[in-house]
Protein backbone atom coordinates (compact mmCIF):
# COMPACT_ATOMS: atom_id res chain seq x y z
CA UNK A 1 0.00 0.00 0.00
CA UNK A 2 1.26 3.22 -0.98
CA UNK A 3 1.46 6.53 1.53
CA UNK A 4 -1.02 8.05 0.20
CA UNK A 5 -3.71 5.05 0.10
CA UNK A 6 -2.83 4.78 3.38
CA UNK A 7 -3.55 8.08 4.21
CA UNK A 8 -6.78 7.61 2.50
CA UNK A 9 -7.67 4.87 4.18
CA UNK A 10 -6.73 6.66 7.47
CA UNK A 11 -8.36 9.37 7.13
CA UNK A 12 -11.64 7.84 5.29
CA UNK A 13 -11.64 5.59 8.90
CA UNK A 14 -11.92 8.52 10.85
CA UNK A 15 -14.28 10.37 8.97
CA UNK A 16 -16.31 6.84 9.49
CA UNK A 17 -16.40 7.16 12.91
CA UNK A 18 -18.05 10.18 13.06
CA UNK A 19 -20.34 9.63 10.16
CA UNK A 20 -21.32 6.25 12.73
CA UNK A 21 -22.19 8.62 15.55
CA UNK A 22 -24.48 10.23 13.04
CA UNK A 23 -25.96 6.89 11.83
CA UNK A 24 -27.08 6.04 15.32
CA UNK A 25 -28.75 9.40 15.56
CA UNK A 26 -30.69 8.01 12.29
CA UNK A 27 -31.29 4.70 13.27
CA UNK A 28 -32.95 5.53 16.58
CA UNK A 29 -34.95 8.43 15.24
CA UNK A 30 -36.15 8.42 12.15
CA UNK A 31 -38.40 5.10 12.15
CA UNK A 32 -39.89 7.26 15.11
CA UNK A 33 -40.62 9.63 12.69
CA UNK A 34 -38.45 12.16 14.73
CA UNK A 35 -36.22 14.94 13.63
CA UNK A 36 -32.59 13.69 12.58
CA UNK A 37 -30.98 17.10 13.64
CA UNK A 38 -33.27 18.35 16.36
CA UNK A 39 -33.17 18.28 19.66
CA UNK A 40 -29.05 17.29 20.82
CA UNK A 41 -28.65 13.39 21.69
CA UNK A 42 -29.92 12.55 24.96
CA UNK A 43 -30.31 9.68 27.23
CA UNK A 44 -33.72 8.01 26.38
CA UNK A 45 -33.93 6.95 30.38
CA UNK A 46 -33.37 10.49 32.01
CA UNK A 47 -33.44 12.76 28.98
CA UNK A 48 -29.52 14.18 30.21
CA UNK A 49 -28.36 15.55 27.16
CA UNK A 50 -24.93 14.71 26.21
CA UNK A 51 -22.09 16.89 26.45
CA UNK A 52 -19.36 16.96 23.68
CA UNK A 53 -16.95 14.71 25.21
CA UNK A 54 -19.63 12.34 25.68
CA UNK A 55 -20.22 12.14 21.76
CA UNK A 56 -16.97 11.21 20.66
CA UNK A 57 -16.93 7.94 18.70
CA UNK A 58 -15.74 4.99 20.64
CA UNK A 59 -13.99 7.12 23.21
CA UNK A 60 -16.77 8.38 25.47
CA UNK A 61 -18.39 4.52 25.82
CA UNK A 62 -14.77 3.62 26.80
CA UNK A 63 -14.72 6.36 29.26
CA UNK A 64 -18.24 5.95 30.43
CA UNK A 65 -17.83 2.58 30.89
CA UNK A 66 -21.25 2.22 28.93
CA UNK A 67 -23.34 3.78 31.24
CA UNK A 68 -25.52 7.10 31.03
CA UNK A 69 -23.18 9.79 33.44
CA UNK A 70 -26.95 11.17 34.45
CA UNK A 71 -28.67 8.13 35.83
CA UNK A 72 -26.49 5.28 35.09
CA UNK A 73 -28.49 2.95 32.73
CA UNK A 74 -26.50 0.99 30.44
CA UNK A 75 -25.74 2.19 26.95
CA UNK A 76 -26.70 -0.37 24.00
CA UNK A 77 -23.51 -1.85 22.64
CA UNK A 78 -25.11 -1.32 19.74
CA UNK A 79 -23.85 1.96 19.33
CA UNK A 80 -19.80 1.86 19.16
CA UNK A 81 -20.20 -1.29 17.46
CA UNK A 82 -22.06 1.08 14.35
CA UNK A 83 -19.43 3.39 14.76
CA UNK A 84 -16.42 1.20 14.61
CA UNK A 85 -18.68 -0.63 11.81
CA UNK A 86 -18.58 2.88 9.77
CA UNK A 87 -15.17 2.99 10.19
CA UNK A 88 -14.13 -0.47 9.52
CA UNK A 89 -15.82 -0.46 5.98
CA UNK A 90 -15.15 3.19 5.04
CA UNK A 91 -11.66 2.40 5.11
CA UNK A 92 -12.06 -1.22 3.57
CA UNK A 93 -14.17 0.79 0.80
CA UNK A 94 -11.69 3.68 0.69
CA UNK A 95 -8.62 0.09 -0.06
CA UNK A 96 -10.56 -1.42 -2.26
CA UNK A 97 -11.64 1.42 -4.33
CA UNK A 98 -8.58 4.08 -4.38
CA UNK A 99 -8.57 7.84 -4.53
CA UNK A 100 -11.10 8.18 -7.30
CA UNK A 101 -14.11 10.04 -7.95
CA UNK A 102 -16.50 6.73 -7.34
CA UNK A 103 -14.76 6.52 -4.06
CA UNK A 104 -17.65 9.10 -2.79
CA UNK A 105 -20.67 7.32 -4.35
CA UNK A 106 -18.95 4.29 -2.31
CA UNK A 107 -19.10 5.53 0.58
CA UNK A 108 -22.74 6.85 0.96
CA UNK A 109 -23.56 3.59 -0.60
CA UNK A 110 -22.28 1.59 2.15
CA UNK A 111 -22.81 3.90 4.92
CA UNK A 112 -26.94 3.61 3.85
CA UNK A 113 -26.28 -0.19 3.79
CA UNK A 114 -24.96 0.07 7.70
CA UNK A 115 -27.94 1.79 9.31
CA UNK A 116 -30.26 0.16 7.15
CA UNK A 117 -28.77 -3.12 8.78
CA UNK A 118 -28.60 -1.55 12.03
CA UNK A 119 -32.74 -0.70 11.57
CA UNK A 120 -33.78 -4.12 10.66
CA UNK A 121 -31.48 -5.75 13.01
CA UNK A 122 -33.34 -3.32 15.95
CA UNK A 123 -36.74 -2.90 14.52
CA UNK A 124 -37.16 -5.73 11.53
CA UNK A 125 -37.74 -2.83 9.71
CA UNK A 126 -36.51 -0.80 6.26
CA UNK A 127 -38.11 2.30 5.69
CA UNK A 128 -39.20 3.94 2.99
CA UNK A 129 -36.98 7.18 3.46
CA UNK A 130 -33.93 5.14 3.54
CA UNK A 131 -34.75 2.68 0.68
CA UNK A 132 -36.53 4.77 -1.89
CA UNK A 133 -33.73 7.39 -1.62
CA UNK A 134 -30.93 4.56 -1.76
CA UNK A 135 -32.09 3.57 -5.14
CA UNK A 136 -32.67 6.92 -6.41
CA UNK A 137 -28.93 7.56 -5.84
CA UNK A 138 -27.97 4.66 -7.64
CA UNK A 139 -29.84 5.54 -10.65
CA UNK A 140 -28.46 8.90 -10.04
CA UNK A 141 -24.49 7.37 -10.28
CA UNK A 142 -25.43 5.89 -13.66
CA UNK A 143 -26.77 8.89 -14.97
CA UNK A 144 -23.50 11.06 -13.80
CA UNK A 145 -21.23 8.57 -14.86
CA UNK A 146 -23.14 8.57 -18.61
CA UNK A 147 -23.82 12.32 -18.66
CA UNK A 148 -20.96 14.46 -16.90
CA UNK A 149 -17.57 15.43 -17.89
CA UNK A 150 -16.11 12.97 -15.07
CA UNK A 151 -12.57 10.98 -15.18
CA UNK A 152 -13.24 7.40 -16.81
CA UNK A 153 -13.52 4.98 -14.61
CA UNK A 154 -12.83 1.00 -15.99
CA UNK A 155 -15.86 -1.05 -16.46
CA UNK A 156 -14.27 -4.01 -14.36
CA UNK A 157 -13.17 -1.07 -11.81
CA UNK A 158 -14.14 -1.61 -8.04
CA UNK A 159 -17.65 0.21 -7.45
CA UNK A 160 -17.64 0.97 -11.48
CA UNK A 161 -21.01 3.03 -12.36
CA UNK A 162 -23.56 0.65 -14.38
CA UNK A 163 -25.14 2.48 -17.47
CA UNK A 164 -27.89 3.80 -17.28
CA UNK A 165 -29.95 0.93 -19.16
CA UNK A 166 -28.31 -1.63 -16.77
CA UNK A 167 -29.23 0.46 -13.52
CA UNK A 168 -32.77 0.54 -14.57
CA UNK A 169 -32.77 -3.23 -15.31
CA UNK A 170 -31.04 -4.19 -12.36
CA UNK A 171 -33.54 -2.29 -9.94
CA UNK A 172 -36.77 -3.72 -11.46
CA UNK A 173 -35.25 -7.27 -11.45
CA UNK A 174 -34.52 -6.81 -7.90
CA UNK A 175 -37.55 -5.87 -7.03
CA UNK A 176 -39.63 -8.18 -9.59
CA UNK A 177 -37.52 -10.94 -8.35
CA UNK A 178 -38.01 -10.65 -4.45
CA UNK A 179 -41.98 -10.18 -4.94
CA UNK A 180 -42.42 -13.02 -7.15
CA UNK A 181 -40.73 -14.81 -4.38
CA UNK A 182 -42.54 -13.39 -1.66
CA UNK A 183 -46.33 -13.64 -3.63
CA UNK A 184 -45.22 -17.56 -4.49
CA UNK A 185 -44.19 -17.98 -0.23
CA UNK A 186 -47.74 -16.25 1.02
CA UNK A 187 -49.57 -18.39 -1.65
CA UNK A 188 -47.81 -21.91 -0.62
CA UNK A 189 -48.12 -21.45 3.00
CA UNK A 190 -50.75 -18.84 3.79
CA UNK A 191 -48.11 -16.40 5.41
CA UNK A 192 -45.99 -13.14 4.55
CA UNK A 193 -42.06 -14.86 4.09
CA UNK A 194 -40.77 -11.22 3.28
CA UNK A 195 -41.50 -7.58 3.57
CA UNK A 196 -41.89 -4.63 1.48
CA UNK A 197 -38.96 -3.10 2.69
CA UNK A 198 -36.79 -5.81 1.17
CA UNK A 199 -38.33 -5.44 -1.92
CA UNK A 200 -37.34 -2.28 -2.16
CA UNK A 201 -34.22 -2.29 -0.78
CA UNK A 202 -33.23 -5.31 -3.57
CA UNK A 203 -34.60 -2.83 -5.89
CA UNK A 204 -32.09 -0.04 -5.30
CA UNK A 205 -29.50 -2.39 -4.84
CA UNK A 206 -29.99 -3.08 -8.96
CA UNK A 207 -29.58 0.17 -9.65
CA UNK A 208 -26.06 0.65 -8.25
CA UNK A 209 -24.92 -2.94 -9.14
CA UNK A 210 -26.79 -3.68 -12.56
CA UNK A 211 -28.77 -7.20 -13.43
CA UNK A 212 -26.67 -9.94 -13.32
CA UNK A 213 -24.96 -8.75 -10.05
CA UNK A 214 -28.66 -8.64 -8.68
CA UNK A 215 -28.96 -11.96 -8.87
CA UNK A 216 -25.85 -12.89 -7.06
CA UNK A 217 -26.34 -10.79 -4.63
CA UNK A 218 -29.64 -12.56 -3.69
CA UNK A 219 -27.97 -15.82 -3.91
CA UNK A 220 -25.38 -14.71 -1.83
CA UNK A 221 -28.34 -13.20 0.53
CA UNK A 222 -29.82 -16.63 0.85
CA UNK A 223 -26.71 -18.01 1.28
CA UNK A 224 -25.45 -16.62 4.37
CA UNK A 225 -29.01 -16.17 6.01
CA UNK A 226 -29.53 -20.05 5.12
CA UNK A 227 -25.70 -20.28 7.19
CA UNK A 228 -26.59 -17.94 9.83
CA UNK A 229 -30.20 -18.24 10.15
CA UNK A 230 -29.59 -22.59 10.76
CA UNK A 231 -27.20 -21.77 13.31
CA UNK A 232 -29.16 -19.55 15.17
CA UNK A 233 -32.00 -21.95 14.96
CA UNK A 234 -29.65 -24.82 16.55
CA UNK A 235 -28.41 -21.87 19.61
CA UNK A 236 -31.60 -21.68 20.16
CA UNK A 237 -32.76 -25.35 20.55
CA UNK A 238 -34.21 -26.01 17.42
CA UNK A 239 -36.88 -22.79 17.50
CA UNK A 240 -37.71 -23.29 13.49
CA UNK A 241 -40.36 -19.44 14.15
CA UNK A 242 -37.34 -17.63 15.04
CA UNK A 243 -37.94 -14.34 12.76
CA UNK A 244 -34.59 -13.21 11.32
CA UNK A 245 -34.74 -10.26 8.82
CA UNK A 246 -33.47 -10.70 5.78
CA UNK A 247 -31.89 -7.20 5.05
CA UNK A 248 -29.19 -7.21 6.57
CA UNK A 249 -28.03 -10.42 4.31
CA UNK A 250 -28.99 -8.27 1.20
CA UNK A 251 -27.10 -5.36 2.04
CA UNK A 252 -24.11 -7.14 2.58
CA UNK A 253 -24.55 -9.12 -0.60
CA UNK A 254 -24.73 -6.10 -2.33
CA UNK A 255 -22.06 -4.25 -0.72
CA UNK A 256 -20.03 -7.15 -1.69
CA UNK A 257 -20.78 -7.29 -5.28
CA UNK A 258 -20.78 -3.37 -6.22
CA UNK A 259 -17.18 -3.76 -4.58
CA UNK A 260 -16.44 -6.46 -7.03
CA UNK A 261 -18.70 -7.39 -9.35
CA UNK A 262 -16.34 -7.80 -12.20
CA UNK A 263 -13.94 -10.16 -10.13
CA UNK A 264 -17.03 -12.03 -8.82
CA UNK A 265 -19.60 -12.52 -11.75
CA UNK A 266 -16.20 -13.90 -13.65
CA UNK A 267 -15.26 -16.53 -10.78
CA UNK A 268 -18.99 -17.66 -10.92
CA UNK A 269 -19.23 -17.98 -14.51
CA UNK A 270 -15.81 -19.74 -14.70
CA UNK A 271 -17.02 -21.85 -11.73
CA UNK A 272 -20.35 -22.67 -13.74
CA UNK A 273 -18.03 -23.49 -17.05
CA UNK A 274 -19.45 -20.50 -18.70
CA UNK A 275 -17.96 -17.69 -20.64
CA UNK A 276 -18.15 -13.82 -19.70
Amino acid sequence: MSPETAILVAATGLLGLIVGSFLNVVAHRLPREASIVRPASACPQCGHRLRAWENIPLLSYAILRGRCRGCGAPISAAYPLTELAAGVLGALTAWVVGPVWTLGPALVLTWLLLVLTRIDLDLQLLPNRLTLPLGALGLLYALAAAFLDLPAVPADAPAAPPSLLAAGLGALLGYGLLFLAGWTYQRATGREGLGGGDLKLLGALGAWIGPVAVLLTLFLAALMGSLIGGLLILLRGGDRHLAIPFGPFLAAGGWILFLLKDAIIRWYFALSGLSV
